[in-house]
């Protein structure tokens, strides 16, 4: 159970159909666009999907984000087996953020994900970024997505 249902519960909205990604290919995270990597798929404006990681956000308003990072721990919680998390803090665009470290158990393995939530760039956004390996440094993080957060500056 890679992808959990609450990634397509809350990126519902802003899907559009999954395109093989070309060279040029760009998203748009907090008003910066960023080349997406050679190999990797764009599922949508707001979401990249690369062999040994995956990266999505979604843009909050000033209400959705006082319940909305508890709402998807719970929800994931509720979902998956030997759910785990650790509140981190972490930093979106090089600003501190909140976030948590979550593991759970799939039938491939133990999956991890990071899940930082804050401003950056003057935008409040929520953002899943799930990886084969536990993130325990930033080089531990794939460069595509150091580039928008990090564990430390």
């Amino acid at each position: 159970m890679k992808h959990l249902l609450i990634l397509s519960f809350l990126f519902t909205a802003a899907s559009s159909s999954a395109q093989t990604t070309i060279k040029g290919d760009t998203v748009s995270f907090c008003f910066i666009k960023y080349e997406v990597p050679p190999g990797c798929k764009t599922e949508s404006a707001y979401q990249v999907k690369c062999d040994d990681y995956s990266m999505s956000w979604i843009y909050l308003t000033p209400e959705s984000f006082q319940t909305m990072p508890d709402q998807v721990l719970k929800q994931m919680s509720g979902q998956v087996k030997k759910f785990k998390k650790e509140r981190i803090n972490c930093y979106l665009l090089d600003t501190p953020a909140k976030g948590y470290k979550i593991s759970f158990k799939t039938e491939q393995g133990t999956q991890h994900q990071l899940m930082a939530y804050g401003f950056a760039n003057e935008q409040l956004v929520l953002v899943q970024l799930s990886l084969n390996k536990e993130p325990r440094t930033n080089d531990d993080i794939p460069a595509f997505a150091r580039q928008m957060i990090r564990l430390t500056r």
